[in-house]
């Protein structure tokens, strides 16, 4: 029964996983190529320096940026992630799905590891035609210091944050019924994760760059984990009678609009040296999630004398 769920689904995704590869392998070999262009290497060089021998993320030489998991590979994942969830709301495939006679739980979980697994063969595919860049324009002579555990952790720290971002868009497709605000939500939390990030290292600036990327490992695959499960109890309980709304859950409305506040205010005010723009935050935060969650009235009247 799951091969043949599993054939249906290849059918339907096969050309966008197509689509992802070749996008992905286009811009794999343009950034390879850029990465080429700043070498600097004579015939007593070696490629890597000697953090390559280190269980650390390998972040390149003084005289040559090589990049071990391409941050291009992040991207992919959030955009797979997306639009496998998306476009099955928006073309109707749920309502095929949910007729079909499998069980929500077989068909959230097959559809889940098939994307996953798909993404990560893009995201080999495309390492690997970087790499062959990399070895076509090692200049003769050159010593290749290449070491497992700089390759290892590379990899492990790229590929953790791509599974993260991926949960994040395929939770957010999931529970968001309307594609422009679903752009500017996920699109807007993402980029507000820089944020976070900055905030992070700089309050554990006395741990070493080693433990704080082997912490961002485990924060990012507990995030996926919880996402992931999470989402599968969501999905048992989709009702396709709320499609076309904001929310997809209303039962969620409520705790979003406290952690989207919360959330915010903690971001602009996480030093504690300016409670007035705190303040102002607050306010600001609750007033706009307010109007973006509930959609009032005569917000709603606005918005339809002016489209």
């Amino acid at each position: 029964m799951t091969k043949h769920l599993l054939a249906l689904f290849w059918q339907r995704y096969r050309q966008r996983f197509w689509a992802l590869l070749a996008i992905s392998l286009v811009m794999g070999l343009i950034l390879a190529l850029l990465n080429v262009t700043t070498w600097n290497l004579s015939a007593t060089d070696t490629l890597f320096g000697n953090q390559i021998h280190r269980w650390e993320p390998y972040l390149g030489s003084a005289n040559a940026t090589f990049s071990l998991y391409s941050y291009w590979l992040v991207f992919v994942f959030w955009l797979g992630g997306l639009f496998l969830m998306l476009l099955d709301r928006t073309e109707n495939f749920n309502q095929f799905l949910f007729a079909s006679g499998y069980r929500r739980s077989v068909i959230y979980w097959t559809k889940l590891g098939m994307s996953l697994v798909g993404l990560v063969a893009v995201a080999v595919i495309t390492t690997l035609e970087q790499y062959l860049i990399y070895w076509l324009h090692v200049p003769h002579g050159v010593t290749l210091n290449l070491a497992w555990p700089g390759v290892l952790t590379s990899w492990a720290l790229g590929l953790a944050m791509s599974l993260g971002m991926f949960a994040l868009s395929w939770f957010a497709a999931l529970i968001v019924g309307q594609t422009g605000p679903l752009m500017v939500t996920i699109g807007g939390f993402t980029i507000s994760l820089i944020g976070v990030v900055n905030i992070i290292q700089g309050l554990l600036h006395h741990w070493t760059s080693a433990q704080r990327d082997w912490l961002a490992v485990g924060l990012w695959l507990a995030a996926s984990l919880i996402l992931w499960v999470w989402g599968a109890g969501l999905f048992g309980r989709l009702s396709l009678e709320h499609n076309g709304e904001y929310l997809l859950f209303p039962k969620l409305r409520l705790p979003l609009y406290l952690v989207f506040v919360v959330y915010m205010t903690a971001l602009f005010t996480i030093n504690g040296t300016d409670l007035v723009a705190g303040a102002w935050t607050f306010v600001l935060t609750s007033l706009f999630g307010y109007g973006w969650l509930w959609r009032p009235h005569w917000l709603e009247d606005w918005r339809q004398r002016h489209a």
